[in-house]
């Protein structure tokens, strides 16, 4: 079969399943990929990434576990610095996102303009961290659209990730450009890292940057979620979309036990967070709640097992179709459980009705 040349971003994302998962498996998803949501491969890239470069396929499996479990146990209150150089329109996207916040909400953004961070970036004798960036949650960094990363920037980006602080890169002002995901792709290739393009004059874009927010910060989710309700669903279905890459990753990669146990727990810290996001606690009541969701998996898990028996030259295809389909199927599901029947049964549960 006559080999197809894959453009090197394609090729980037899955760079660190090459060598664990069959070739071929990786040749058919970098064909599809092409043919994907620019959020959807931005979701799959971040799981991807989390997978670490060395130890064996067990180990990677357990990270990438780890990795959707992480700060589960969201906190009440975050302070998100946004950050990058002059005329970037940081203000107005912050200014757009706090449009959307509900009244009487904490406030959440703090702007530190390039002026405050000259003397950390080195361009002054004194290199203290401004005071913002010492208590981030996480960092934004907004870049213009408009113009390529400059070195200056790459130096910004490379100090401020020096702060081991979860940080997004923002690309802003992509309506103003003739080919938004061109900008998108050539900035994440000066930075070496994933980019998100959003507009602060399109509302839709908020949407998707507060579900990038979420997935690089899983601690943001409580306090976006009850500072945005408007926004509750959309950043629930980027949890699901970010549980069904990550499981359909762990059927891609041969362990040498069941990969029952992985996806259970993938699909189980989902619905956790869902539940969170709801505004419930993350306690044993809730845990109880969710286990016929989880229950309802062994029939899938059954019908996936006798399509790979009787498709064996598909066994991994199927493995990653199904685990990432059922994955976000019981997220749908859940979601619509919590928007309208959970309060129902369980009010006592709500954390805005507890005593």
């Amino acid at each position: 079969m006559e080999s197809v040349d894959i453009p090197t971003s394609r090729r980037d994302v899955f760079v660190n399943l090459r060598g664990w998962v069959p070739a071929e498996l990786v040749g058919f998803l970098d064909q599809i990929l092409v043919l994907l949501p620019d959020e959807l491969k931005y979701h799959l890239k971040e799981v991807i990434d989390s997978l670490p470069l060395e130890g064996d396929h067990m180990q990677k499996v357990l990270e990438l576990v780890r990795s959707q479990w992480r700060d589960i146990q969201s906190q009440d209150w975050v302070q998100i610095v946004v950050v990058g150089p002059a005329r970037t329109g940081k203000s107005s996207l912050v200014r757009a996102m706090s449009r959307k916040q509900a009244d009487a909400s904490q406030g959440i953004f703090a702007i530190v303009d390039v002026q405050g961070l000259d003397e950390y970036l080195g361009y002054e004798p004194d290199r203290s961290v401004p005071e913002e960036l010492q208590h981030a949650d996480l960092v934004l960094l907004i870049l213009d659209a408009q113009y390529g990363v400059a070195d200056s920037t790459v130096q910004m980006y490379e100090r401020l990730k020096s702060l081991d602080k979860p940080m997004l890169v923002v690309l802003n002002k992509m309506d103003l450009v003739e080919s938004p995901g061109l900008s998108v792709r050539e900035a994440g290739r000066r930075l070496a890292t994933n980019v998100l393009g959003v507009s602060a004059v399109q509302p839709e874009t908020i949407d998707k940057l507060l579900r990038a927010v979420v997935a690089t910060s899983p601690k943001t989710l409580y306090p976006l979620t009850q500072n945005f309700p408007e926004f509750r669903r959309s950043i629930c279905n980027g949890i699901v979309t970010q549980a069904a890459c990550a499981t359909a990753v762990v059927g891609a990669i041969p362990i040498p036990v069941s990969d029952l146990l992985p996806i259970t727990a993938i699909q189980t810290g989902m619905l956790l967070k869902i539940a969170r996001a709801f505004g419930y606690r993350l306690n044993r009541e809730r845990a109880r709640e969710l286990l016929p969701m989880l229950a309802a998996g062994a029939a899938v898990r059954e019908g996936s097992h006798r399509l790979r028996c009787r498709f064996p030259e598909y066994r991994k295809l199927i493995a990653v179709l199904i685990a990432g389909i059922w994955t976000f199927v019981l997220g749908q599901a859940a979601i619509q459980y919590f928007e309208k029947f959970s309060n129902f049964f369980n009010r006592d549960y709500a954390i805005g009705r507890e005593n």
